[in-house]
């Protein structure tokens, strides 16, 4: 299984989720191209489609021509890129970008909320551990992706902006997103498919970024709701996200055809 995180974090934040799965699967956490830590990405290719074509060539390099794939945020989006490009086995989105209409009100929200972070990340840039550690800096970046922020580890949050201020896309990718716009063509989704939408989300929320997927995509798709966790549940109840992922990969080895 592979394992997507969303924009401006890096693979850290599947730690707890890996060692869970782990003893069962073969997982791979990667952080995504043009993120802190992983493989770089070019000018030209900034978007969800430039991504996807980093991920598939480190795909390649592990022998994975296809592959159970989670995303998270933007991970969810990249995921669905992947599911169309025929290399995701089945897809689990959580919470996944790119659910607001194209020049809505949401899309701009959401783009202006990160851009009026972008100072936060810059001066933490600057001092680095400093202030990474400090929860003054911490604090408004857990409390967008959490429901409750005192279930995120110090270690957790500290390693949270560590990714966010080091993030080399972090401007550009914003830019290349409103060029780019939301998913389509949901409609054509055939891989085993799982919605897990966080309970306590208020980031991209149901009424707001998610009921357009909900609307237009196919009918086989399942709809998960993880309890009393926000935008990113891997930071504060690894558990029911491993339990989540568990239970959608054994529906989708339940529906195989087995051999007689």
């Amino acid at each position: 299984m592979l394992l997507l995180h969303g924009f401006t974090l890096s693979h850290h934040v599947w730690h707890d989720v890996v060692d869970d799965l782990s003893s069962d699967y073969d997982v791979l956490a990667m952080t995504m191209p043009g993120h802190w830590g992983g493989p770089g990405l070019r000018l030209r290719d900034l978007g969800v489609r430039g991504i996807a074509d980093g991920i598939e060539r480190e795909l390649d390099k592990f022998g994975w021509g296809t592959c159970h794939v989670a995303g998270n945020s933007l991970g969810g989006q990249v995921g669905f890129e992947l599911e169309r490009r025929g290399r995701a086995r089945s897809l689990v989105a959580i919470n996944p970008s790119g659910g607001w209409k194209r020049f809505s009100r949401n899309e701009f929200r959401i783009g202006l909320g990160f851009s009026s972070q972008f100072p936060l990340a810059a001066v933490a840039r600057m001092l680095g551990d400093r202030a990474a550690r400090r929860e003054a800096f911490q604090r408004p970046v857990i409390q967008n992706c959490s429901r409750n922020t005192a279930a995120v580890s110090p270690e957790d949050a500290t390693n949270v902006i560590r990714a966010v201020s080091h993030c080399p896309i972090y401007l550009t990718m914003l830019l290349a997103g409103l060029r780019d716009g939301p998913l389509e063509d949901l409609h054509l989704v055939t891989a085993p498919t799982s919605l897990m939408l966080s309970e306590f989300d208020t980031f991209l929320t149901r009424a707001e970024c998610m009921q357009r997927l909900i609307d237009e995509l196919p009918d086989h798709i399942e709809e998960v709701t993880l309890p009393g966790v926000g935008h990113i549940p891997m930071l504060e109840n690894p558990g029911v996200v491993a339990d989540a992922l568990r239970a959608h990969l054994v529906r989708v080895a339940d529906r195989q055809p087995r051999a007689s």
